[in-house]
């Protein structure tokens, strides 16, 4: 026990040791001080309760789910993993570590389902925001020139066939919970994953200061318009790395069950001994981690 824990303090201090001679810090993140300082006093940042909020209510609107559903299919994702757990390791304290890794699973499921979604929603986007800058440069509002689109949009469609956008919240929130248009303007922009959005956005609150720069609103709508190519073809390229991650996951933990019935004596030491479960708990780990950065980097391009 003691040489065990002795190898497990000898590879945290090489960890510790390699992040300090590397100069990595995973935790830092780049501020400017001056936006910060901006959006404390506008009263516009969003928190980060606010963020995680949305981004759900916007996967939840993209794929049709409820937040009853979310919970079931979580409960499900975790008493799977724990049950698999016990099955494939045969120890109770691994099956609890990976029931913790596989919670997030129904959010990578909506995730991914509500990309076809996300990209119909953003293949009118264009057309929108063209409409609203044109109103915008007419009348020198934005609320009212997105009032004027929300009310062209919703004109001939019966009350009960109206699906509510995130334009619609925007007005609605704007006359009714927080006249704050900055505020409302950066709320819209977390609904939205689209970097031209976000960029059209901040263009935005740059305007209601100063009207001179509505004419900037434009170049943005041409950038955008000129992504759509280069999206349709990463598609292609986005889905044959999901399909490679996957087929690897599935290769490194394969090894595991194929060890229990060809060296039950490896298996033991893999799944009982203390170095046997750290090692499980970092492929694991390594697994959780890896998901969440190819959904980073296969999420289209202009996201």
């Amino acid at each position: 026990m003691g040489i065990q824990l002795s190898l497990i303090l000898v590879f945290l201090l090489i960890s510790v040791s390699l992040f300090l001679l590397l100069g990595l810090n995973p935790f830092a993140t780049e501020q400017n001080p001056l936006k910060k300082r901006r959006l404390y006093l506008a009263g516009t940042k969003l928190k980060i309760t606010e963020r995680i909020a949305i981004r759900f209510q916007t996967l939840f609107r993209q794929t049709g789910c409820t937040q009853k559903k979310y919970f079931v299919m979580t409960g499900a994702s975790v008493a799977g993993g724990f049950l698999a757990g016990l099955m494939l390791f045969n120890s109770v304290d691994l099956a609890a570590v990976m029931s913790v890794c596989l919670t997030p699973t129904p959010f990578f499921y909506l995730t991914v389902k509500s990309a076809t979604a996300a990209r119909e929603e953003i293949e009118g986007l264009e057309n929108t925001m063209s409409i609203i800058t044109n109103a915008y440069a007419g009348c020198d509002d934005i609320i009212k020139a997105v009032e004027t689109y929300v009310e062209e949009k919703n004109r001939y469609i019966p009350v009960h066939l109206r699906n509510p956008t995130p334009f619609d919240e925007f007005v609605s929130e704007i006359k009714l919970i927080n006249p704050n248009v900055e505020h409302g303007l950066y709320r819209l922009a977390a609904k939205i994953k689209n970097r031209y959005f976000a960029e059209w956005t901040k263009m935005l609150i740059l305007c209601y200061h100063d009207r001179r720069l509505k004419f900037a609103l434009f170049p943005v709508i041409k950038a955008m318009n000129d992504a759509k190519s280069m999206q349709i073809e990463s598609d292609g390229m986005m889905v044959r790395v999901w399909r490679d991650y996957l087929m690897t996951v599935g290769l490194m933990f394969s090894v595991i069950p194929m060890m229990r019935f060809s060296n039950a004596e490896w298996f033991s030491i893999l799944s009982q001994t203390t170095i046997g479960k750290l090692l499980i708990v970092i492929m694991l780990l390594t697994a959780l981690a890896t998901a969440f950065y190819v959904m980073k980097i296969t999420k289209p391009v202009n996201r």
